[in-house]
C-alpha cells in the first residue's frame, strides 16, 4: 500500500495524535512481501574495508575499536605548541541542561484539560526529580517513565513534554571539552599507554575509524566525516626504516607495484621531526598518488603518557585508494550520493523478456523460430519457409513482393552505455565502443522468438508479426519501475528505434 505524505502531513498538521493513531492501521497486520531471490549490493568501501582488513590480519596485526570521543586536553598533550591550530579543525559535543521543572497551578490545569481524572501530581513531580537528578535517561526512557508510572497513553505523555512542560522546548546546548577526534592519533595515545606493558611486543594494532573534521565546505576532496584506516606498531627496536618496509609491503598486498616515500615539510608537532612521510603509489592509469602518511611518534608526546617504547603510525587514505581503483573523482559520489545512481550493469539486469513460453517445448520452439528467421533472413517475398511440424506447423513468412524476410533492424542487440539503453548492429564499426565498454543484454531476436512462442503456447494461430521497434514493449522487453524512473530523472535514452518486418504463420 502507498501512502500520500501529502495528504498525511496535512491531516497531522490539523490534529496530530489523531492522524498519528489512524495511520497506525496502514501498516497493521501481514502484507504481500516476499524477499528479494538475489544477493544484496554491497558498497564500494565496504568491499575494500574487507580487502584491507584480511591484507593486515594476515601481517599479524590485532583489530581494535577506538574511541572516537576524546577529551581536548589529549590533543594538547600530543600536540604540544601546535595544539591551538588543531582544536580549531575539532567538533566539539554539547549537552542540553536538565531543567528544573516545578508543577505550578498552572501547569495543573493545562493537565487537567487533557486529563480531567488525574491525580498523580505526586508521583509526577518525583518523576521530574528523577529526570534532573539523571536517575532517568533522556529521549523514550523519560516517555516510557510517564506512561507506566503514571499509567497514561503515549499521546498523553506527549502532550505533557509539549504543552505543559515547555522548558524542555526552549533548552539551548551547552558546549562540553569532549569532542570528536579529527586524527586517530588522539584516540591512540591513551590507548597505547594502557597496553604497553600488558600485551606482547611487538604490539601491532588496527582500526577502522571515522574521522570528523570542521570543514568550511564539502567538496569533491574533503567531507566533515570520513572513514579511514589507522595502524600502529609498538616495539623497542622499530624504527622509521622498519615502518617503510612494513608501508611498502602493505601497499603491494593491496596490489600496488611501486611505492615511494617523500619527506613531509611541514610536519605535526606529535611525529619525531624526520620521519614523517607522505607515502606514494604509482596506478596504472593516472600514475603516482599519495594514499598514505607515516611516522613515528615523538618521544616528547609520548613521554605526556608515560609511553617510553617507539610507536609507529600509518594512516592509508580508504578513501583515495578506492577512488584510484574505482577511478572516482569525487569523494562524495563515493560516500554519500546525492541521487542513487544505477550502473551500467543494474540497468542491463532490470531489462527483462517479458512474455515467455513456460513448457519445456515452447521453449524449444521459441529457439526453432530464432534460428529460422535468422537462416532465412535474405529470402525474398512473397514467400514462406516451414520451420516446425510437430502438432502444429510453423513458418517464417514473407507477406510483400520483394521485400526480405527481416527488415533492416532484426539483427539488432540490446546495450546499455553510459547509462543509456541502445539497440545497436554487432556488425558496425560506429559502435565498435559501446559494443566493447557497454553491457550486452539481448537481440531483438532473443525477445521477439520468445513473444512468438508465448503466442503459440497460448493456442494462437495465423499470422504473427513484429514490425518496428520503438519502445522495450514493443519487442517484448520490460523495465523496472526503479530503472525506468532513473533513466528519465537523469535525461538517458532508450534508443532502439529500427524497422524489423518480421513474420511467422502458424497452423
Amino acid at each position: 500500500m502507498l501512502f500520500n505524505p501529502e495528504e498525511i502531513k496535512k491531516k497531522a498538521k490539523e490534529n496530530w495524535e489523531l492522524e498519528w493513531k489512524k495511520t497506525a492501521e496502514l501498516v497493521k497486520g501481514k502484507g504481500k512481501f516476499t524477499e528479494k531471490k538475489k544477493r544484496g549490493s554491497e558498497h564500494l568501501l565496504w568491499k575494500y574495508i574487507f580487502r584491507i582488513r584480511e591484507i593486515l590480519l594476515k601481517m599479524g596485526f590485532d583489530e581494535v575499536i577506538l574511541n572516537p570521543i576524546q577529551l581536548d586536553e589529549e590533543v594538547k598533550k600530543q600536540y604540544g605548541p601546535e595544539a591551538g591550530a588543531i582544536l580549531d579543525r575539532l567538533y566539539y559535543l554539547a549537552t542540553i541542561p536538565r531543567p528544573d521543572i516545578g508543577l505550578s497551578n498552572e501547569k495543573k490545569e493545562l493537565i487537567r484539560r487533557r486529563l480531567p481524572n488525574f491525580k498523580k501530581f505526586r508521583e509526577l513531580q518525583e518523576i521530574l526529580k528523577e529526570y534532573k537528578r539523571n536517575e532517568i535517561e533522556g529521549g523514550e526512557d523519560f516517555t516510557e517513565s510517564l506512561v507506566s508510572r503514571l499509567k497514561i497513553k503515549t499521546s498523553d505523555a506527549l502532550y505533557l513534554i509539549n504543552t505543559v512542560f515547555k522548558e524542555l522546548l526552549e533548552l539551548k546546548p551547552e558546549p562540553t571539552n569532549f569532542s570528536l577526534i579529527s586524527h586517530a592519533t588522539t584516540a591512540w595515545f591513551p590507548l597505547l599507554a594502557e597496553l604497553q606493558d600488558k600485551k606482547e611486543h611487538p604490539i601491532m594494532l588496527f582500526s577502522l575509524v571515522w574521522r570528523f573534521r570542521r570543514e568550511q565546505r564539502e567538496d569533491k576532496k574533503h567531507l566533515r566525516a570520513h572513514l579511514n584506516f589507522s595502524m600502529i606498531v609498538m616495539d623497542e627496536d622499530f624504527k622509521i626504516e622498519n615502518g617503510k618496509e612494513l608501508t611498502e609491503k602493505f601497499f603491494k598486498k593491496l596490489g600496488f607495484e611501486h611505492v615511494k616515500f617523500k619527506i613531509k615539510p611541514n610536519q605535526p608537532a606529535y611525529y619525531a621531526p624526520g620521519t614523517n612521510y607522505e607515502v606514494f603509489v604509482k596506478h596504472k592509469k593516472i600514475g603516482w598518488i599519495e594514499v598514505s602518511e607515516i611516522g613515528m611518534y615523538s618521544p616528547v608526546s609520548l613521554a605526556n603518557y608515560k609511553i617510553k617504547y617507539p610507536v609507529f603510525n600509518s594512516g592509508p587514505g580508504l578513501g583515495r585508494i578506492v577512488m584510484a581503483l574505482e577511478n572516482i573523482k569525487d569523494i562524495r559520489e563515493l560516500y554519500y550520493p546525492k541521487k542513487f545512481e544505477f550502473s551500467d550493469l543494474e540497468i542491463a539486469a532490470g531489462i527483462k523478456i517479458d512474455k515467455k513460453p513456460k513448457t519445456k517445448e515452447g521453449k524449444k520452439i521459441a529457439k526453432i523460430i530464432k534460428l529460422g528467421i535468422i537462416e532465412n533472413k535474405d529470402l525474398i517475398g512473397i514467400a514462406r519457409k516451414k520451420i516446425y511440424d510437430k502438432d502444429i506447423k510453423i513458418y517464417v513468412s514473407e507477406p510483400e513482393e520483394g521485400k526480405k524476410l527481416l527488415g533492416p533492424g532484426g539483427l539488432n542487440e540490446i546495450y546499455v552505455y553510459n547509462g543509456n539503453i541502445l539497440g545497436v548492429k554487432s556488425d558496425d564499426k560506429k559502435f565498435e565502443k559501446i559494443i566493447k565498454n557497454g553491457v550486452y543484454v539481448c537481440s531483438f531476436l532473443d525477445s521477439i522468438s520468445n513473444y512468438f512462442a508465448y503466442q503459440i503456447e497460448n493456442g494462437k494461430k495465423g499470422r504473427l508479426t513484429i514490425r518496428y521497434a520503438d519502445t522495450l514493449p514493443s519487442i517484448n522487453l520490460k523495465l523496472k519501475n526503479e530503472i525506468l524512473k532513473y533513466l528519465l530523472d537523469n535525461k538517458k535514452e532508450i534508443k532502439i528505434k529500427s524497422p524489423i518486418f518480421v513474420d511467422i504463420e502458424v497452423e
